[in-house]
């Protein structure tokens, strides 16, 4: 999926969860075009793939009210488009030192069907 594409659909799911990180990754995303190295600095950032209030750490939310099945397929996606964000930092070869654990947990929670 284009890197645009991803962001687009990062930031929808962001929006249906009330997420407070939503006006951050959006900000981050309006940067791509406009200013690619500073928007590659704020992806390679704490605030993204940090822990506790990072966008990573989304994939742990509490579900705000959605119905539980469309949550989980949610939050599914979520890690899915996140793997694919990693893979594509790692190919430039900037990748944030805490992306590997995520890595590893969204795969395991794919994997698990949690």
């Amino acid at each position: 999926m284009p890197l645009a594409q991803l962001l687009d659909r990062l930031i929808e799911l962001l929006e249906a969860h009330r997420s407070p990180r939503l006006d951050w990754l959006r900000e981050t995303a309006a940067l791509l075009d406009r200013d690619p190295e500073a928007f590659w600095a704020r992806l390679n950032s704490a605030a993204f793939w940090g822990g506790a209030h990072s966008i990573a750490n989304e994939a742990l939310a509490d579900n705000p009210g959605l119905d539980p099945l469309l949550w989980q397929m949610q939050i599914r996606e979520f890690r899915e488009l996140m793997l694919e964000l990693a893979e594509i930092q790692r190919s430039r070869g900037d990748s944030y030192p805490d992306i590997e654990f995520w890595i590893a947990a969204y795969d395991n929670w794919n994997q698990a069907g949690i």
